[in-house]
């Protein structure tokens, strides 16, 4: 970097700049989201706020010093779901001091430097992950220091032995930064051949720095046989920790493709993830940049590294990787493409042919582009940092029967609901389990619920699987399900004949803050033969209806009434948005016949009192 010290203040606004927009979008809830870029943040956000441990392969160099962090931050007030966050943030303007840094030495230009990492700090990925809780800006910074070691064009002591140490660690972190050595190989190859009867020695002290970084593995064990929450898998065992070390869950994903038409796909896939980073423009002319900078002597070195470093993670993807596109490597293309923009501005501020204008020029299409991205990415990251549905989810289980066991399937969802738990001290009253629970045993020691959307993906004959028996459901609180091996018996009324059909044994309604709840017990006193929906309507004092809560079948559509056995009690609850002027809840079976024309079976009313 240039020597004079005013060579920084052009970075000075833009992390100014880059940290106030991240922190207008920084996530301060709970996630419960489902996007795939959002699919660890919320145990990541739950982890790092009681010193528990990541899924594989574990990241405990992020752990301990992000927990850290956020310990210090709740200390000054700052909220549990915002301070994982912004550890995040911090390594993402941290990335951006040493691009800005690299960029500066390589060119020399710190307007132009500036002005380049602003744009990279605007990408999709980049931006995301600035303002959510995610390893991806700690390994972005790792790997920019690493390019920064490479290729600084003075004299480093001991660059060979510092890049090793520094590997190690990046390695330790995320395994993929792996990619970047054929870039590191060729940036300081020369380096290496100067002394080739040493290169032995080079290569095994090289090893050992490099396991060093991998020291801060011991956290894993420790954390497990201290009894720590949160604690994924069993790393206190030698099997869990080797799992967990080896990252073997992520082997299935690693694995060479069996047909053109599958690199074919995912060729058009990282492909298009790269136009919605940079936009067309910004992928040509990051080539272009690359391309030109090649054929100039003074910067071959550094743009064969960067050739290397963006096209190494994009064949990566495209030969091996078999899910969704990993920030990690996407991370290392883009940065090698706006690195490009950075040779290309260079180029052609050094052609002199009227400065001043191209000067302004340029300028005026780097501001033009900074709106471009953030007219382009500021509703996606809104979207995913405002998603309500962790909170909405919290909400849910509030109403689970107390003392019962919530099962939630492993996922965002999941840990939306074990940050209210064990984050901040919500839910006492309920256990929570995942999908690999014991629920033989819950079944018979106590209540097991679960979200009525559960059985999309975990359909009644999974349950009778894992339970060993037939199943029956039961509504347990708005949008839950009582999941028994069990069901509920009773006889007719003296004054009613087996020969009637399903009636209310049990009705009560309720006035919630926006939701009315219609609670029935239905008894079949004969096995139904036909399967019945449900309608519920609000009505006002003209008996008009104000709102509705039909369902296809009892139990939010999961329990057919053909399933019924003779006698047995179906409990159901059925919410329906509360409205102004409402007088009676209207309830009953109804199906539809042949000709398309629906028949009402039954039909019974509730008056209202809600006040309104």
């Amino acid at each position: 970097m240039a020597r004079d010290s005013r060579a920084v203040v052009p970075l000075l606004p833009i992390l100014a700049g880059l940290a106030g927009l991240y922190l207008t979008l920084l996530q301060i809830s709970p996630n419960g989201g489902d996007h795939y870029y959002m699919a660890d943040v919320g145990e990541i956000q739950i982890v790092l706020n009681v010193w528990g441990t990541l899924h594989a392969t574990g990241y405990p160099l992020y752990v301990i010093l992000g927990s850290t962090v956020v310990a210090v931050l709740r200390a000054l007030g700052i909220p549990a779901a915002a301070a994982p966050g912004l550890v995040s943030l911090f390594w993402s303007l941290t990335a951006a001091a040493v691009l800005y840094a690299l960029s500066v030495h390589l060119t020399g230009r710190p307007i132009v430097s500036a002005a380049v990492t602003g744009l990279f700090g605007l990408t999709r990925t980049v931006w995301l992950h600035s303002v959510v809780a995610e390893t991806y800006t700690m390994g972005l910074a790792i790997s920019l220091v690493l390019l920064l070691v490479a290729l600084w064009q003075t004299r480093v002591p001991s660059r060979i032995w510092l890049l090793c140490l520094l590997g190690g660690i990046g390695v330790a972190h995320h395994r993929l930064i792996v990619t970047l050595l054929p870039a590191l190989l060729y940036a300081v190859w020369s380096h290496l051949k100067r002394c080739p009867q040493r290169l032995h020695r080079v290569l095994l002290v090289g090893l050992l720095l490099g396991v060093l970084g991998f020291l801060p593995y011991v956290y894993l064990p420790l954390r497990g046989a201290a009894g720590a929450s949160w604690v994924y898998d069993a790393p206190d065992t030698w099997q869990g920790f080797w799992d967990q070390f080896t990252g073997r869950e992520a082997a299935a994903y690693v694995r060479w493709h069996e047909s053109a038409a599958e690199v074919g796909a995912n060729f058009s896939e990282i492909s298009g993830v790269l136009v919605s980073e940079l936009t067309v423009p910004g992928v040509l002319l990051g080539v272009v940049g690359l391309v030109v900078a090649v054929r100039l002597p003074r910067r071959r070195t550094t743009a064969v590294t960067l050739l290397l470093c963006g096209a190494t993670a994009y064949g990566f993807h495209i030969l091996l990787w078999h899910t969704h596109p990993l920030p990690s490597l996407t991370l290392h293309t883009t940065l090698s493409l706006a690195l490009g923009w950075l040779f290309l501005a260079d180029g052609v501020l050094s052609l002199r042919y009227e400065a001043r204008y191209v000067s302004w020029g340029l300028s005026l299409s780097a501001v033009l582009f900074a709106l471009w991205l953030i007219w382009l990415n500021a509703p996606f990251v809104k979207a995913l940092t405002r998603d309500t549905t962790g909170m909405e989810t919290i909400a849910l289980v509030r109403n689970a029967p107390s003392g019962s066991t919530l099962m939630m399937e492993w996922g965002p969802r999941y840990s939306a609901v074990g940050f209210a738990h064990d984050v901040l001290g919500q839910l006492e009253h309920i256990s929570i389990v995942h999908h690999e629970a014991d629920f033989g045993a819950i079944v018979k020691e106590g209540v097991l619920v679960t979200p009525e959307y559960t059985f999309y993906n975990r359909p009644l004959g999974w349950w009778e699987e894992v339970l060993g028996g037939r199943v029956y459901l039961r509504a347990a609180a708005p949008h839950l399900v009582e999941i028994d091996m069990e069901w509920e018996r009773a006889e007719p009324a003296p004054d009613r004949g087996r020969r009637e059909g399903i009636v209310p044994l049990e009705q009560e309604v309720r006035c919630g803050g926006d939701t009315i709840i219609l609670e029935v017990a239905w008894f079949a006193p004969v096995k139904p033969e036909q399967d019945a929906s449900v309608f519920v309507h609000l009505l006002d004092r003209q008996g008009n209806i104000i709102a509705q809560g039909d369902q296809c079948a009892p139990v939010y559509g999961w329990r057919p009434t053909t399933t019924w056995e003779e006698g047995e009690v179906v409990r159901d609850i059925y919410p329906i948005r509360r409205a102004s002027g409402a007088h009676t809840v209207r309830y009953g079976l109804y199906r539809q016949l042949a000709s398309g024309e629906f028949q009402n079976e039954s039909e019974f009313s509730i008056p209202l009192y809600c006040g309104d």
